[in-house]
């Protein structure tokens, strides 16, 4: 049994205007108290703290989705002008004034992986090959499958980002799960979908390809 809720703020709490009506469906039926630690020491088993709880949240959720934007543009514009941005994949320099130039010894590594997965290799005989070999892994310790079928996506290979804010990916958007295929929410409104629209632009950097591959 739960006697009740602690919260530090509001916008630690819940984020949606949706959730916070779920966790008000909840408190007005167990009549259990879900305090805050700041703001007031709001209690959402008073009705007006309820309603001040509401107005706090719609304001946070906008603030929220205009920060959201303005970074999204950012991002887009950055990409748009071929400014290296976010973490840079295994097979390229990550830091200092070469950030985003190819490092020759990763590469071979990088292109290794397309050669084996191409002549029938799976990610995981190909990470435990690099294991006994003694190959120094991008960010872990030892090789593993994942990080091997991390490094065969194309979009991380090939230097491309797929910043939000414009146009749409058909195959990324292919990828998302529907609303049908989440989980029931507790909420009385259905939750729309909103496609993100993303759109993959290249970044400049080179490419390391399959076609690379094969003409070594």
């Amino acid at each position: 049994m739960i006697d009740g809720v602690i919260f530090y703020d509001l916008d630690r709490l819940v984020r949606q205007p949706r959730d916070l009506e779920d966790l008000i469906d909840i408190v007005e039926y167990v009549q259990r108290p879900v305090t805050g630690a700041t703001g007031g020491r709001m209690n959402l088993i008073n009705d007006n703290d309820r309603h001040m709880a509401r107005m706090m949240c719609v304001m946070a959720l906008k603030s929220s989705e205009d920060t959201a934007r303005r970074v999204a543009r950012q991002h887009l514009s950055a990409a748009r002008d071929g400014e290296v941005q976010g973490r840079i994949a295994y097979g390229w320099i990550r830091k200092g004034e070469h950030k985003g130039q190819l490092v020759p010894e990763e590469a071979d590594v990088v292109a290794r992986i397309f050669q084996d997965f191409l002549a029938g290799e799976s990610a995981y005989s190909i990470a435990k090959a690099f294991n006994i070999e003694g190959i120094e892994p991008p960010a872990a310790k030892t090789w593993s499958s994942t990080v091997v079928a991390k490094m065969l996506h194309p979009s991380g290979t090939c230097g491309l980002r797929s910043p939000p804010g414009s146009g749409g990916s058909t195959a990324e958007a292919a990828d998302r799960p529907r609303p049908a295929d989440l989980p029931p929410s507790h909420s009385k409104l259905p939750r729309p979908h909103r496609p993100s629209g993303r759109v993959t632009e290249p970044v400049a950097q080179a490419c390391i390809s399959p076609s690379d591959v094969l003409r070594s």
